[in-house]
């Protein structure tokens, strides 16, 4: 796939997702009250929809970035066991 190609389609879906978010805070106007343990706090509900699905996206690219590192380490590990060239365990 060409380099142009690519980034159209992720504009694109930027787009799609941008415009969603934009559709669902015109239709949850309203407040929401969140009783966290330290404190009560009142918020709009498309910044709490927001705040929800970043956070959520952050954690999954967390995770997923965690889970690339160690695929990562592991690959490394395994050509060095290949070639013989692994440092000596003690």
């Amino acid at each position: 796939m060409t380099g142009w190609l690519k980034r159209g389609i992720y504009i694109l879906l930027l787009a799609g997702v941008v415009s969603l978010a934009g559709i669902l805070a015109l239709l949850n106007r309203g407040t929401v009250e969140l009783d966290l343990a330290f404190a009560e706090v009142s918020v709009s509900k498309p910044l709490a929809l927001t705040v929800a699905f970043g956070l959520g996206w952050l954690f999954g690219l967390l995770c997923a970035g965690g889970a690339l590192l160690k695929r990562r380490a592991a690959k490394k590990k395994s050509r060095q066991d290949a070639k013989g060239t692994a440092p000596a365990e003690t």
